[in-house]
């Protein structure tokens, strides 16, 4: 969680605003929108989809602990799960989970009750387990970053100091069409990305692109492989340095 919330979380509890209602958020960061909740602050309540529209809209990246074995006996809380797992795939935010069981088995339902049982809840389980399957994929996850504003993606990370894995996750946001370079209009996006972090602002003129070209596109051959970005964001004096230009 460290992470994705920038290293520091909140001691007062903020809150997150939907149709009047106001849900407490238990924790969350200071410095990038990632939250933190239990089962039972999201699904032991009378919320909604309003509600958790709201908290997907807030957050990019939701984290969901203590989920526990579900049953028939708990079909309120199970409606209120499969809500909530709707609408945060809809809005492509990032879910971490930590729960008793799989997806498949945690929401246990006899033959006895499958035979018999009209509830909507049963059918609808399917879905939510291949939801949450889904959102673990790399290709969710890569919606989920490119989705984001630049001062929530970068804010994610230490720039000053970035792990292998850093430069991984960054480069999944910016090679866009996947094809293992970035393009002119793809490293612009990483510049005015930067820029706006740096500087607070987008306006990347002209000048100082093909500046930061010169300085990024080691081999002159018109796009940057991974190597020439690893190299560019490891210094990150030289990020400083070219930033402080605009």
């Amino acid at each position: 969680m460290k992470q994705s919330c920038g290293l520091r979380l909140d001691s007062p509890e903020p809150q997150v605003e939907s149709q009047g209602r106001r849900i407490v958020v238990p924790r969350c960061a200071k410095l990038s929108d990632a939250a933190f909740f239990s089962f039972a602050d999201l699904c032991d309540r009378p919320l909604g989809a309003a509600d958790y529209l709201a908290v997907g809209h807030a957050f990019h990246t939701v984290f969901v602990a203590d989920i526990p074995r579900l049953t028939m006996q708990e079909r309120d809380q199970v409606r209120r799960f499969i809500t909530l797992i709707d609408t945060l795939y809809e809005t492509h935010t990032k879910l971490v989970c930590t729960a008793e069981l799989d997806p498949i088995p945690l929401f246990y339902v006899s033959e006895e009750e499958r035979k018999t049982s009209v509830a909507d809840e049963i059918f609808a389980w399917d879905r939510t387990v291949s939801r949450l399957m889904e959102m673990q994929s790399a290709a969710y996850l890569t919606t989920s970053v490119r989705s984001m504003k630049a001062d929530q993606f970068l804010s994610q990370y230490k720039l000053k100091s970035l792990s292998d894995q850093d430069f991984k996750d960054m480069w999944r946001r910016y090679d866009q069409d996947d094809s293992g370079f970035l393009d002119m209009e793809e490293l612009r996006v990483l510049l005015e990305d930067l820029l706006e972090r740096q500087c607070g602002h987008r306006n990347l003129s002209d000048e100082l692109f093909d500046i930061c070209v010169d300085v990024i596109d080691k081999n002159k051959d018109g796009q940057v492989s991974f190597d020439e970005f690893e190299e560019y964001l490891s210094d990150f004096s030289t990020i400083e340095s070219t930033m402080n230009q605009a």
